[in-house]
C-alpha cells in the first residue's frame, strides 16, 4: 500500500521540502490517546545530526516503512501503519494522523 507522508517539522534532518527522506520512520506513543502524546522517533535535529553518510534519494512513501507503537490508534495494524496519508507536525514532531480507536 502506498502512503503519502508529509513532514512539517523543518528542523528534522530528514525533511526535504516537506517530504521524509529517512529509510524508515518509527512513531512512538504506546499509551497515546491524543495526537500530542505521539512523536516521530526517527526525528533528528538538523543542527546536530549530519547526513553526510546518508544516501536516501527518494522520499518515504511506503507504509511498510512506517512502524507505530501507538496501540490506541485506529491505523495501527500489528505495529504498522494503515493510513493512506501520514502527517508529522511542526510541534514536537507528533503524528497528526493519529485517531484514537
Amino acid at each position: 500500500m502506498q502512503s503519502n507522508l508529509n513532514c512539517l517539522d523543518y528542523n528534522c534532518a530528514f525533511n526535504k521540502s516537506s517530504h521524509c527522506y529517512a529509510s524508515h520512520i518509527k512513531i512512538e506513543g504506546f499509551d497515546a490517546t491524543i495526537t500530542p502524546e505521539t512523536y516521530c522517533d526517527t526525528f533528528r535535529d538538523k543542527s546536530s545530526f549530519h547526513l553526510s553518510n546518508y544516501r536516501g534519494e527518494t522520499s518515504l512513501t511506503n507504509t511498510q516503512n512506517i512502524s507505530c507503537s501507538a496501540t490506541n490508534c485506529k491505523y495501527n495494524i500489528n505495529g504498522g501503519c494503515s493510513a493512506s496519508h501520514v502527517e508529522i507536525t511542526i510541534e514536537n514532531a507528533s503524528c497528526e494522523t493519529f485517531i484514537s480507536k
